[in-house]
């Protein structure tokens, strides 16, 4: 015989509900009590920063100006300009008001009639420069203080990075006009799949598939300097997990063996074109010279594929 329940009907039911409403209560208490937690969490941190939420907020430098756009032209040196005799012929025909210039040298290092040839430079140095050191991310910390330093000024519309080895093979004019006429930037970058450099751990906010590597000089329109200054995501990853392999040192005898098995990875090679790809700028690649099938193409990145490195900058600037 089965045991029947000694509850009325009625109790019965009643009793169900209250254990269906208790269940109900402690739902609802939990889901409450998750929603103020992650409310705590929102509030205490900041929230993360995207790409797409930087660059919109580059959109305040935008200021209406008057008179002809201009070429920032970025000195990334490390103590004078070896070439600037040169240099300073390349923009004695030109129009002051088409071009700006902007050093970063060694701090403390001053342009002026006892170091430089060129009165161009002279007080053209940053005042915030900062020691770099080749094969560190204080070289794309460089790079990015001079396009800062650029971006001040709303008149400057297109920001070529160079080296202290580069001189120019055409005159003022005609590398005006090439780089005003295109609406693109120009940036040497190709795929790396041999070398390794990627770290593991990069990803996701660097993905595998995103990651490039090409020369640092690059000519740049104001949009897109405008996203490698305002990166706050790929610049700490770089900081990270982007480093150059210690050299080897006789000195150190057999640990040597331990140091070469350590990441390698040279920042200024990889940091422009990785934060351009992960940005989901659309480029397109084409070769040497062929400057007509870029502009067909609905793309505002343009880059340079080529088998040596700063064949395009040094081709047109250097």
């Amino acid at each position: 015989m089965t045991k029947k329940s000694s509850l009325p009907p009625i109790l019965l039911q009643q009793s169900r509900r209250r254990v269906i409403w208790s269940g109900w209560k402690l739902v609802i208490i939990l889901s409450m009590g998750l929603c103020v937690f992650a409310l705590f969490r929102l509030h205490l941190s900041p929230p993360p920063e995207t790409l797409l939420s930087r660059r919109r907020s580059s959109f305040s430098r935008e200021v209406v100006f008057s008179g002809p756009p201009k070429v920032a032209y970025l000195f990334l040196v490390r103590r004078g300009l070896p070439l600037d005799f040169l240099w300073g012929s390349f923009f004695e025909n030109a129009d002051t008001g088409n071009f700006s210039i902007y050093v970063h040298s060694e701090p403390g290092f001053q342009f002026d009639e006892s170091t430089t040839r060129s009165h161009f430079f002279y007080d053209r140095q940053l005042k915030n420069s900062i020691q770099v050191i080749w094969g560190e991310s204080s070289m794309i910390e460089a790079e990015r203080l001079l396009l800062d330093a650029a971006l001040e000024d709303p008149a400057n519309q297109r920001f070529v990075l160079l080296s202290d080895s580069c001189v120019p093979l055409y005159n003022f004019s005609y590398i005006y006009s090439y780089l005003m006429a295109s609406p693109r930037s120009f940036v040497d970058s190709f795929l790396d799949v041999k070398e390794g450099r990627h770290h593991p751990k990069m990803s996701p906010v660097i993905p595998k598939d995103k990651w490039r590597k090409g020369s640092q000089w690059v000519a740049l329109i104001r949009s897109h300097a405008e996203v490698i200054v305002d990166d706050v995501v790929i610049l700490p990853v770089f900081k990270r997990l982007c480093k150059r392999r210690p050299p080897l040192d006789a000195s150190k005898g057999k640990l040597n063996i331990k140091l070469q098995k350590q990441h390698n990875c040279i920042p200024d090679e990889h940091y422009v074109q990785t934060l351009l790809s992960v940005s989901s700028i659309w480029f397109c690649f084409y070769p040497l010279l062929s400057s007509d099938l870029c502009p067909l193409l609905s793309s505002d990145l343009c880059l340079i594929a080529f088998s040596f490195s700063f064949s395009f900058l040094c081709l047109l600037l250097r």
